[in-house]
């Protein structure tokens, strides 16, 4: 059944997600410290996108080995809660163990965050994306992340 599961998840990312080679959708949220984020403000170095939920075990199981390879590589990891109950305070009160991510949030006169994930194509979560300096997708897991693939992806983008 695992591996039913993973094939879907598979098929579901090549057909619906952001595909690898393409810019990556813009958008503008905010930091917990309200600085604005687009697609643009990140180009210039590779970059992964996240998308989780509080409630989801499989972002409960995999974010703290993420973050220690986000903290090890100095990766710029910026994470996206698709879920409309996930608060700012929630998300704060969620990430205050991964210092080295940046939540990214809904923002007032801009996006929702849930808008954003629309925009990415994705359903459910996690959902994590790894961009280039030139804000194109060079890597997409839909699910629980490959270690070993999100490594090579993260080479692909220039990160090492």
């Amino acid at each position: 059944m695992k591996i039913i599961g993973l094939m879907v998840a598979l098929l579901l990312s090549g057909a619906l997600a952001q595909r690898i080679g393409q810019t990556a959708p813009d958008f503008k949220l905010a930091d917990l410290n309200g600085n604005i984020v687009t697609l643009m403000s990140l180009q210039g170095k590779p970059a992964v996108i996240t998308f989780w939920a509080s409630w989801c075990t499989v972002c409960k199981a995999e974010l703290p080995k993420l973050h220690a390879l986000a903290r090890e590589k100095q990766i710029d990891y910026y994470v996206i809660s698709r879920e409309p109950a996930d608060s700012q305070q929630v998300v704060r009160a969620y990430m205050k163990q991964y210092p080295a991510f940046t939540p990214l949030i809904s923002l007032r006169n801009g996006d929702q965050a849930v808008d954003v994930a629309d925009r990415y194509k994705i359903l459910g979560q996690p959902w994590t994306f790894v961009l280039n300096a030139e804000g194109k997708v060079v890597g997409v897991q839909a699910g629980a992340v490959n270690m070993d693939l999100f490594k090579k992806e993260l080479a692909q983008a220039g990160l090492q």
